[in-house]
């Protein structure tokens, strides 16, 4: 038996790899109820847009289950637009884009009022656009890991803890548990340093001028406040005091005035699960037969589909797709990557 401590989008996927290639005896335990952890409160953004191979090339093999499965969850390839708001911004730009043009990405630079014809540009210096980046709903996409890995055989045991004589028992241990990693780990003897990490998201809207539009998620490069269209309304998510409403509503009154109202809408708080370098740890931890699947620092669910299958090769003894020896837990050096927020 194979058991996965953590029953969000990591653990799902990985559960769902690990049938896929042909195991039958997986069993995902989670002492909360579907939805309870990060997975549900991300803003669901997919871009292959990073800043190091390793992150584009997982990206790019993730890309194909997110176009596979488009109308389940709801994946819109509507790209994802930087913004340079100053020079240094722009030449940090421009270093990306040569990176991620030598990985085979189509980037662009287009003028932002065609991509965002409600955005007031004045002021930004340089763009960075891929159209293979896209948007999609979180908890559909965790609903399609779980529902065809149960189809494959995979047992779920939501609000269930792990018996520890099942987990004496099993072939392989993986802690998958986002924000609540650390603690998993402690009680499994291995050391996983992950933190949570409050992020806010603000709901403004219904706007009828944003109904229909193919809005990318769009970024200011600098100073990090982004947005992204969700039925008719903007998600906002930006730097500083996360529960200080102010300065999120001062942005767009400068960036987007006609969306910049008295008060949002509504909003929601969730966790980044997140490590030291902002990457996440995956592998073999220091005790034989307990791996790791967690720290993803706000970028687990659009990597998910790569680093499952990656990772469950791995258990099984297989070569995985990408190789991923880097994200070792067991890492001594910093990973680095410019465009993690």
């Amino acid at each position: 038996m194979i058991a996965i401590l953590g029953g969000g989008v990591a653990g799902a996927a990985v559960a769902w790899s690990l049938a896929r290639r042909g195991r039958r005896d997986v069993v995902v335990f989670d002492p909360l109820a579907p939805g309870s952890g990060s997975t549900a409160r991300a803003l669901g953004g997919y871009r292959t847009q990073h800043g190091s191979e390793l992150n584009i090339r997982l990206a790019l093999a993730s890309r194909p289950w997110f176009v596979e499965r488009a109308g389940r969850v709801r994946f819109q390839p509507h790209g994802y637009l930087y913004l340079a708001e100053d020079e240094a911004v722009a030449a940090e730009l421009g270093r990306r884009a040569r990176l991620q043009e030598s990985c085979g990405l189509p980037i662009e630079h287009p003028d932002p009022a065609a991509r965002v014809p409600f955005l007031d540009a004045s002021g930004y210096l340089a763009t960075n656009f891929c159209g293979l980046d896209g948007l999609y709903l979180p908890p559909l996409v965790h609903g399609a890991f779980v529902d065809e890995a149960r189809e494959m055989g995979v047992e779920f045991r939501y609000g269930t803890e792990a018996p520890d004589a099942e987990l004496e028992r099993a072939e392989a241990v993986v802690v998958a548990a986002g924000v609540w990693s650390a603690r998993v780990g402690e009680g499994l003897g291995v050391r996983l340093a992950v933190e949570p990490k409050e992020r806010v998201v603000w709901v403004v809207g219904a706007f009828p001028w944003l109904r229909g539009v193919p809005v990318p998620m769009t970024l200011e490069a600098g100073s990090g406040y982004h947005f992204r269209e969700r039925e008719g309304r903007l998600l906002l998510m930006g730097p500083g005091d996360q529960h200080d409403w102010t300065h999120f509503r001062d942005w767009l009154a400068r960036r987007v005035p006609a969306a910049a109202v008295e008060r949002p809408e509504s909003w929601w708080t969730g966790f980044y699960e997140m490590t030291a370098d902002h990457h996440p740890l995956v592998g073999l931890t220091e005790r034989e037969k307990v791996w790791a699947c967690c720290g993803f620092s706000g970028h687990g669910v659009m990597h998910a589909p790569a680093v499952g299958d990656c990772l469950a090769a791995m258990i099984l003894g297989e070569a995985p797709p990408v190789d991923i020896s880097a994200l070792s837990p067991l890492r001594r050096a910093p990973l680095h990557d410019p465009t993690q927020l």
